[in-house]
């Protein structure tokens, strides 16, 4: 294969990003805490979150925005919103948020159950905050249906990708090579004996929980 030809067949990756990427939001949040001489202080913290519907909604990670006093929401357009909490569910690690903007994107869901150990997935985020908003990787889905018992103490059925994934990236989507949404970027563990050892949210599991958190939509004339 030349290397014209070689480009040209990988054009569909950077027309996945131009897809999903304008859905990916930051989410930013205010919480209580402690500084070092023992006064409290509001402190900042980040991730990513995905909007499902023009009318507002995005998931992002429970963790994300656990304890957050203050939500807000900044967009690929350069707008910002405050975001209300609408449902959360500690135990599958999913916070459900609402925005009140017009003209928003909209990301396309996947088939979770479809995946195969092999397959090429992307994952879009914000690893470190606003500086590098949306950042792309690339990676392979390394297993499926991985059961880790994390340091909250519940027990999670994830998806495991060698994608990179880093700070930041909680709450993003994991993007397949039609670009649909088939997770949500939620640990990785942090070890100096591991290497790209990431997991996400199996995107079946986060319908389940929008099934009882998400108001259905009106329908219009």
């Amino acid at each position: 294969m030349d290397g014209i030809a070689g480009h040209d067949a990988l054009d569909f990756i950077s027309e996945i990003y131009d897809r999903i990427s304008p859905a990916v939001v930051g989410v930013l949040t205010l919480q209580e805490g402690v500084l070092p001489d023992g006064n409290d202080a509001l402190q900042a913290g980040s991730g990513s979150g995905l909007i499902l519907r023009a009318d507002g909604y995005i998931i992002t990670n429970y963790h994300v925005i656990a304890a957050a006093q203050e939500i807000s929401i900044s967009l690929a357009d350069g707008r910002t919103a405050e975001a209300q909490l609408v449902d959360a569910e500690q135990g599958s690690d999913l916070a459900l948020l609402k925005i009140d903007l017009d003209g928003l994107p909209v990301a396309k869901l996947g088939d979770s159950s479809q995946l195969r150990v092999g397959d090429v997935v992307f994952p879009i985020g914000n690893p470190g905050g606003e500086q590098f908003a949306r950042s792309m990787t690339m990676g392979l889905i390394s297993g499926i249906d991985r059961q880790m018992l994390l340091s909250d103490g519940n027990l999670y059925s994830l998806l495991q990708t060698d994608a990179a994934i880093n700070p930041g990236n909680s709450g993003g989507p994991l993007v397949n090579c039609a670009g649909e949404v088939i997770g949500i970027n939620s640990v990785k563990i942090v070890d100096a004996d591991f290497e790209g050892m990431g997991f996400a949210i199996p995107i079946n599991t986060v319908l389940d929980f929008l099934a009882g958190a998400i108001p259905q939509q009106e329908e219009r004339d």
